[in-house]
């Protein structure tokens, strides 16, 4: 092609046709352009089209993301629910006025499985979006917004439901006789051999003191509370899981249905 103008030119000049030439040139010029504006339209449209593709992606990645939370949650909230459960056989156990310490203590102990476990927000695909400085692939500022707000809120959760149990630890820990709360009542005893569990049965007190059972039944009470209000706050998370996927989840299935 280059030849072929060149030919052109060399054409005229030798002709004599300069005014012909001239204009030929300009012409020439002028295709140049074009073809440069040309292909640096088509290179945009490329680099577009890759960085919505990589938008869309980000959308899909992020949804799975919150979709993990989700299941965090529900099985969460079934723990939580079982805690319940057994911090209200505990609480019906005490009230009698014979305390089968064997069943309170199975029951105290089921109570506070796991306490110590909350909601911790899956951020992995966030954080690799802001490391790598693609944030600003995000178009839906909508989407961004949400996310922030999102962490903030359920982190300002998490941080309540450790609070909530610290309370419960602190109380556990001022309990000065295990032995006459029922704590060693439990299945922990089976863990040792033959011999010491046969000691500790014959060591165990048969009933709960006066003065044990009235400080137990308040910890319990106040354990119950706060276990409710966990299961509060975890409602609120998965309120907040909710409001995220359903943005997100639109975000991605525009991706597997373009219009």
């Amino acid at each position: 092609m280059i030849k072929f103008f060149r030919k052109i030119r060399q054409d005229l000049l030798s002709k004599g046709k300069t005014g012909k030439y001239f204009k030929y040139a300009i012409g020439e010029i002028i295709l140049v352009v074009i073809g440069i504006l040309i292909a640096l339209q088509i290179n945009n449209w490329n680099e577009n089209r890759k960085a919505s593709k990589l938008e869309q992606s980000y959308y899909c990645l992020l949804l799975d993301d919150i979709e993990q939370d989700k299941i965090q949650i529900e099985q969460l909230t079934t723990l939580n629910n079982k805690r319940i459960e057994a911090s209200n056989k505990a609480i019906i156990i005490i009230q009698n006025e014979k305390v089968n310490l064997k069943e309170l203590g199975k029951a105290v102990a089921l109570s506070r499985r796991d306490g110590s476990q909350y909601f911790v927000p899956n951020t992995s695909t966030y954080e690799d979006i802001k490391s790598s400085g693609n944030l600003n692939i995000i178009k839906n500022k909508n989407i961004t917004k949400s996310l922030n707000r999102y962490a903030k809120t359920v982190e300002g959760y998490g941080n309540t439901i450790q609070s909530n149990f610290k309370i419960v630890i602190n109380r556990v820990i001022q309990t000065a006789d295990w032995f006459n709360v029922g704590a060693v009542h439990s299945n922990y005893k089976d863990i040792y051999p033959k011999e010491i569990q046969d000691n500790l049965s014959a060591d165990l007190p048969k009933k709960i003191p006066i003065e044990s059972k009235s400080r137990l039944y308040e910890d319990l009470v106040i354990e119950g509370s706060i276990l409710r209000r966990r299961s509060e706050l975890l409602k609120l998370i998965n309120n907040e899981v909710d409001i995220v996927k359903s943005k997100l989840s639109k975000q991605c299935e525009f991706e597997d249905n373009p219009k």
